[in-house]
C-alpha cells in the first residue's frame, strides 16, 4: 500500500520520510509494510482544508483515482450524508468542525458516496488532528466500510428487542402479584414470608428495568429513537432537571451546588448562572442523561458533595457533574460506556444496576452529536462532562420563532432544527 502526495505537476508515490538525510531503503520497505496492514482508508487533509496525501484504499471507497484525490479540497472527495439522506453541511460536517476546532472525533452515522457509481456505503469515520511546528493543524482521516457491521447488529438487535418485549410482559405480571402480595389490603402474610417477597419484588422490578434498557439500547442503535431537536437555554434546562433531585440528594445527606467558578453565590449554598447559554438538544434525551448522571453520583457518593458546573466556549457547552464519591479505577474508565461494562469491586457489588445507563447516556449524547468522558480518582471521586454544540442567541432566536410557527400550524419541530 502506497500514500501519494502531489509533487509540482505530477503525482508520484512516496513512502514516509526517514529522520536522516541519506536514504534509508529498510526504514522505507518496512514503512510499506504497514501501510500494507492497514485496510481502512487513510486521508491526510492539510490546514487549508486540501487533500495531500491518500492511500489505495481510500481510493477504492471514494471511486476516485490518486491524481483525482490529490489538491482536491474535502469538501469535493468527502461527499457525506446523514441518516436521513440529507447532504451534511458545513456547519454540520465532522472534517470541517476539526479544521475548525482541532479535536478527536469519529462516528458511525455517516454515509460516504461513491463518485460515478453514486453508491451510499455507512462509514466508520475516525478524525486526528495533527499540529505541525508551525502551529497549524492537519487531519489524519480514516475510514471504512461498516455496510456488513450494521446489517450483524440490526439482526442480533432485532433479537434482542423481540425477546425483551417477550419477556417484559411475564415480569410485569410477576411484579403486580409481588405487589399485590405485599400489600396489607390484599394480603396478610408475616414478617418473615414479607422479607422474602420484598426480595423477590425487588429483583423483579430490577428484571423489568433491564428489558426495557435493553429495548431502548436496540431502538436507539437502530436508529428507531432520533432525537427531536430544539432550541434550548441551556443552563435553565440543566438547572430544572438536577434540582428536581435535591431532594434524593438531601436523603443521602449529600450537599449540592449548582454553577461555575465564577457564578454568584445564592442563598441555597449553590451557585447562579447569569450568562444564558443556548443549545440544540433534545430535551428528553437531556432529561434522561442528566438524571442518569447525577442519579450514579448519589449512588456511589457515600458522604460528600455533587456538584454540578455548566462551560461554555465560542462553539461548545460543557456540562459537569462531580462528586467526592469512591471514584473509578483507571483501567477502569475505558469501559465504563460500554454494553453491560460494571465496575465490580466491594464497593460496587450491593448497589444495583443493569450496566446499560451510561452506554445509553453515550448513545443518546452522540445522536445529538456531543460527546461524553469521564475523569476519576479511586477514593476521591469522579467527573462526567457532556459536550454539546453550541449556538448562538441569534440562532436561537431565529429557531424558536420557526419552532413557534410549527407548533402553531400543528407540525412537529424536524431533526434538522
Amino acid at each position: 500500500m502506497t500514500f501519494w502526495k502531489k509533487k509540482s505537476d505530477k503525482t508520484e508515490p512516496v513512502a514516509p520520510a526517514p529522520q536522516q538525510d541519506t536514504p534509508n531503503p529498510e526504514r522505507n520497505n518496512m514503512n510499506e509494510l504497514v501501510l500494507q496492514s492497514i485496510h481502512e482508508g487513510v486521508v491526510f487533509v492539510g490546514p487549508e482544508g486540501n487533500v495531500h496525501l491518500a492511500n489505495p484504499v481510500a481510493s477504492e471507497l471514494l471511486g476516485r483515482n490518486y491524481d483525482e484525490i490529490i489538491g482536491l479540497n474535502y469538501e469535493s472527495v468527502f461527499v457525506l450524508l446523514d441518516k436521513t439522506g440529507a447532504h451534511v453541511d458545513t456547519a454540520h460536517n465532522p472534517i470541517a468542525k476539526a479544521l475548525q476546532q482541532p479535536e478527536f472525533s469519529e462516528t458511525r452515522d455517516l454515509d460516504l458516496v461513491t463518485k460515478g457509481s453514486e453508491k451510499r456505503t455507512p462509514i466508520s469515520l475516525t478524525i486526528a488532528p495533527t499540529t505541525a511546528t508551525d502551529g497549524r493543524h492537519s487531519l489524519v482521516i480514516t475510514f471504512r466500510d461498516i455496510e456488513k457491521e450494521l446489517a450483524e447488529e440490526h439482526e442480533r438487535n432485532e433479537f434482542i428487542s423481540t425477546a425483551s418485549h417477550e419477556m417484559r410482559t411475564p415480569v410485569a405480571s410477576i411484579e403486580g402479584y409481588l405487589g399485590l402480595a405485599l400489600n396489607p389490603a390484599t394480603a396478610t402474610i408475616d414478617e418473615r414470608a414479607r422479607d422474602y417477597l420484598t426480595k423477590a419484588h425487588e429483583s423483579s422490578q430490577h428484571l423489568g428495568r433491564l428489558f426495557q434498557d435493553l429495548l431502548d439500547t436496540t431502538k436507539l442503535d437502530d436508529g428507531q429513537i432520533a432525537p427531536k431537536m430544539e432550541a434550548v437555554e441551556i443552563v435553565s434546562l440543566v438547572k430544572n432537571i438536577a434540582d428536581a433531585q435535591t431532594p434524593n440528594i438531601a436523603a443521602k445527606g449529600l450537599g449540592y451546588q449548582f454553577g461555575n467558578d465564577s457564578g454568584e453565590q445564592s442563598m441555597s449554598g449553590g451557585r447562579r448562572l447569569d450568562q444564558l447559554i443556548y443549545a440544540s438538544v433534545d430535551p428528553d434525551f437531556m432529561r434522561e442523561i442528566m438524571n442518569n448522571i447525577i442519579e450514579n453520583a448519589i449512588k456511589y457518593t457515600p458522604a460528600g458533595w455533587i456538584t454540578i458546573n455548566i462551560r461554555a466556549d465560542q462553539y461548545n457547552v460543557q456540562i459537569s457533574v462531580s462528586d467526592t464519591g469512591i471514584g473509578i479505577a483507571r483501567e477502569e474508565l475505558k469501559h465504563i460506556f460500554q454494553k453491560f461494562y460494571r465496575v465490580d469491586n466491594r464497593d460496587t457489588r450491593e448497589i444495583g444496576g443493569t450496566g446499560l445507563g451510561l452506554y445509553l447516556v453515550k448513545q443518546r449524547i452522540e445522536a445529538m452529536n456531543g460527546r461524553i468522558w469521564a475523569e476519576s480518582e479511586l477514593g476521591k471521586g469522579s467527573r462526567f462532562t457532556v459536550m454539546l454544540p453550541r449556538i448562538s442567541q441569534k440562532e436561537f432566536e431565529q429557531r424558536n420563532f420557526l419552532q413557534q410557527n410549527l407548533a402553531k400550524q400543528g407540525q412537529m419541530p424536524q431533526q434538522a432544527l
